[in-house]
């Protein structure tokens, strides 16, 4: 009887002590982690969105070495990346930005050819806790960010080609370009009889040896195209140390690497010289942009954090 007794008390605790847990989990989670202006954002906002920005880059099929390094970044820095998108869309909503719901349509239909079928898609998106419908709110959020962006920042960049010019003139050793050789190229792969394609490399080397024209001998013994011009850093070392130290018209000996055998030939050699302006112009007129786009952007989202009442709760 005593111990029917405990027993009783013991199940009354728990059923006792587990609402309470319930109330805590949830009062934990509706913990308010900062004030933007006049909305709450509490810790469940927070983990929403990481969660929803983790869900959308697997649903997108991102690398998962980019969606590690975007996500590692987020739990070091995910207050403060959320209170800047708040402010972004508070910014967007005041001029009146909208997203057509097409857009947003057309985005999940892309996505949704990524995937075998639209079950596929539906079970990857519970698979990695969310659904159609927060993706899709995720998705209206990027959008407008997006557009906002644009609007205020982008449009406003302008890069002078003077710009590009004095870029250039005072960094003219980033335009090194490295000592290129034209090859010519004959490759004999194995196919699983090792021999027969050294035999069939020494036949044709003695063919060229013999005076036949080394073109003319690819076309018959090559399985692949010339390597065509080749600068230094882009093959493997073992061959760049040969074909790097032979003269032009030089044949090489049969180089044997993993999968088949070379023979080279020097068509050419390009020594080392400062790329022009006119090869170069598009990069430093993307890396210019880039640049600027960096620093005008931080510079207009600070001032959107000096606007508004931030307050970030201990």
């Amino acid at each position: 009887m005593q111990q029917l007794f405990k027993a009783v008390k013991s199940i009354l605790i728990s059923l006792l002590i587990i609402p309470i847990l319930i109330i805590n989990c949830y009062a934990i989670e509706d913990a308010i982690v900062a004030v933007v202006n006049n909305e709450l954002l509490t810790l469940k906002d927070l983990k929403n969105y990481i969660l929803s920005t983790q869900a959308s880059l697997v649903t997108e099929g991102i690398p998962e070495e980019k969606i590690k390094a975007i996500m590692d970044e987020l739990q070091n820095n995910g207050l403060n990346k959320l209170i800047e998108d708040k402010l972004i869309l508070s910014r967007a909503n005041d001029i009146g930005l909208e997203v057509q719901d097409k857009l947003v349509n057309e985005r999940i239909k892309a996505i949704k050819l990524k995937y075998e079928s639209e079950q596929q898609f539906f079970d990857a998106l519970i698979k990695n806790g969310t659904n159609i419908t927060e993706l899709k709110n995720k998705y209206r959020d990027q959008f407008k960010i997006q557009f906002v962006i644009e609007h205020e920042v982008k449009a406003k960049i302008y890069v002078n080609p003077q710009e590009v010019t004095d870029f250039y003139q005072n960094n003219k050793e980033l335009f090194q370009k490295k000592q290129r050789v034209l090859l010519e190229s004959i490759y004999i792969a194995y196919s699983n009889n090792k021999t027969a394609a050294q035999a069939k490399a020494n036949e044709a080397l003695g063919n060229i040896k013999s005076g036949k024209d080394f073109l003319e001998t690819a076309k018959i013994y090559s399985d692949s195209p010339s390597l065509g011009e080749i600068e230094k850093g882009q093959l493997m070392p073992s061959i760049e140390d040969i074909i790097f130290n032979m003269e032009v018209g030089e044949v090489s000996s049969p180089v044997e690497v993993d999968t088949g055998i070379y023979i080279f030939k020097i068509a050419k050699i390009i020594e080392p010289k400062i790329a022009p302006l006119v090869e170069v112009k598009d990069k430093i007129y993307n890396y210019v942009y880039q640049n600027k786009l960096s620093e005008n952007f931080r510079t207009w989202l600070e001032e959107l954090k000096k606007d508004a009442y931030i307050e970030i709760k201990k």
